[in-house]
């Protein structure tokens, strides 16, 4: 603090200024591909190979008998579906040795960024996977008419989002259950939907607001908490939903994904960290690198949603 005029100013000479040991930390959001895709793929690509391929269960048709009728063979198709690995992420932070014997809290501070590193690698998935599962979308799961059976259920497209609020916001997530049902691809405890954080508002002010709709003990309007299954759906929330500008509606429109985990492969597999000192100076170079890829395996097995809030 400076002093007033005519008396000494000490601060720059004798006041050491003090450095704290302790790392404010940053926010950590959650990340959520691990929860709604299968992972089991990992171990068919860990020892070699770019891509994996599997066969489809083959389809056989139904004719109707009559007696002594012609009995037609049918051929069956041979469909497959594949699974590349073509995605990788790499960090690589460098540290003089002079700064690593001179910070005090060097450990602290290198056990932190790599933390950070890891985190901010997964964080950059989420959107990968999610805008990968609502293009890759089977066609009768999503748009206007959306629905094997009925074609009825709008899930909205570009340029014609659904408006989500506190009156529709149980009854949207019915269609995406409709559709997913109509599809045979309903499976209890197993089904996801992944909303926007922003969705919390139209679900705090409707029908769910009431603790005994929800059968839990408090209101969500005291604890803040929703249900963990809603409509049969696990609900996960998280601001990486993937957002576009709704040029029609001049809104923020997103694409909320719903269905079975089981719909959709993920592989990571390379996870590689090491330290290498500098050639050319002293000091270490920390780096890492992540080798992954996804594929929706079961399309109509995902249901898409273009919506704004």
């Amino acid at each position: 603090m400076k002093s007033s005029a005519g008396y000494s100013q000490y601060a720059d000479a004798l006041i050491t200024p003090q450095f704290g040991d302790r790392l404010i930390a940053r926010g950590y959001c959650d990340f959520v591909s691990g929860d709604i895709t299968d992972t089991d793929y990992t171990g068919d690509l860990s020892k070699c190979g770019d891509q994996i391929t599997y066969f489809i269960e083959p389809d056989v048709e139904i004719h109707d008998y009559q007696k002594n009728g012609v009995v037609k063979p049918q051929e069956l198709e041979s469909e497959s579906v594949t699974m590349v690995v073509d995605r990788a992420k790499y960090y690589c932070v460098k540290l003089d040795r002079v700064d690593e014997k001179q910070v005090c809290f060097i450990d602290d501070w290198t056990n932190a960024f790599l933390k950070r590193a890891s985190y901010n690698m997964k964080r950059l998935i989420d959107p990968e996977v999610l805008m990968r599962m609502a293009i890759e979308t089977a066609p009768t799961n999503k748009g206007m008419d959306a629905g094997k059976e009925s074609q009825s259920q709008d899930l909205g497209e570009i340029g014609n989002p659904v408006p989500i609020s506190a009156l529709n916001i149980i009854e949207v997530l019915t269609r995406l259950d409709v559709v997913l049902r109509e599809s045979c691809r309903w499976e209890d405890g197993a089904m996801f939907v992944v909303l926007p954080n922003i969705a919390r508002n139209a679900l705090m002010a409707s029908d769910l607001k009431a603790a005994y709709l929800t059968g839990q003990a408090q209101s969500p309007l005291l604890n803040g908490k929703f249900p963990l299954v809603i409509m049969g759906f696990n609900v996960y929330f998280t601001d990486m939903v993937p957002k576009v500008l709704d040029v029609a509606t001049g809104k923020q429109a997103y694409w909320i994904v719903a269905g079975n985990r089981k719909a959709t492969g993920f592989a990571q597999q390379l996870e590689d960290h090491e330290i290498i000192n500098m050639e050319n100076s002293f000091g270490k170079y920390y780096r890492g690198l992540w080798v992954y890829g996804s594929k929706p395996f079961l399309p109509d097995a995902l249901a898409a949603l273009y919506a704004t809030f």
